[in-house]
């Protein structure tokens, strides 16, 4: 081969590898956030279906971080990961790259929610018990931020019970007086307080019970009842020492 025909040929071939298509994401690779409406604060997942051979991690301003992505049972055309959402409510555009490919897709995080939790019995008798409870993944985001209170508690609501899911729960008692209640949860995960109302059993105090030994109006004292005041005619002698006036 002479050195002419050589350098044709490399000419070629490099001519033939510039003008080869750069490897790209696989036909039908998506991006994906799940679920598409997360809570604020809560956990999602995210990642690649359709394959990639090589990968970034996923991003987006909706996270709290980025996302690293693993290949689920090995399968690199099941690329997830989990992460946490940012608490501010809105709609997010998430990033990630596949075989030098940047694919996006869209989420939100939804608007704040007051906390869901329970209270029982909702009428109770005076100094009952009363029960409370929730959990830290749907019921009470980010877990309480304190104990449960009400002006019809006679100690705070405290979580003094735990369980699977994250759940929480407690005892207190209640006052003596009977009438109707609020008591108030406040969570870590959201700025809504969460209320729930509930009754004391029996008769609330009405109003002021009457005055008794009103002084009468006028001279400030008042005349024992059944008898006649006794008046002294104007001009009348005066009766003294026995004596009279000369």
């Amino acid at each position: 081969m002479t050195r002419r025909t050589a350098l044709t040929t490399l000419a070629a071939v490099t001519m033939a590898l510039a003008s080869a298509p750069v490897a790209a994401a696989a036909a039908g690779t998506t991006l994906t956030v799940y679920p598409t409406e997360v809570r604020p604060g809560a956990v999602f997942g995210t990642g690649f279906h359709g394959g990639c051979d090589t990968y970034s991690s996923v991003t987006s301003p909706g996270f709290t971080a980025p996302v690293s992505l693993v290949a689920v049972g090995g399968d690199r055309n099941n690329l997830w990961g989990n992460g946490t959402a940012v608490t501010t409510p809105g709609t997010y555009t998430a990033t990630g790259t596949c075989d030098g490919k940047t694919l996006t897709t869209r989420f939100t995080v939804l608007p704040h929610q007051p906390p869901s939790w329970g209270l029982y019995p909702l009428e109770v008798q005076p100094g009952g018990e009363i029960s409370g409870g929730s959990d830290t993944i749907t019921g009470c985001p980010g877990g309480a931020e304190g104990p449960a209170t009400s002006p019809g508690f006679a100690e705070p609501l405290r979580w003094t019970r735990g369980g699977n899911f994250g759940r929480f729960s407690g005892t207190t008692t209640v006052i003596t007086t009977p009438g109707k209640y609020t008591a108030t949860l406040k969570c870590k995960g959201t700025p809504i307080i969460g209320e729930i109302q509930f009754t004391i059993i029996g008769t609330p105090p009405t109003g002021t019970p009457p005055a008794t030994n009103v002084p009468a109006p006028g001279n400030g004292s008042a005349q024992p009842a059944g008898r006649t005041p006794i008046i002294k005619p104007k001009g009348a002698p005066q009766t003294g020492g026995g004596g009279t006036a000369g």
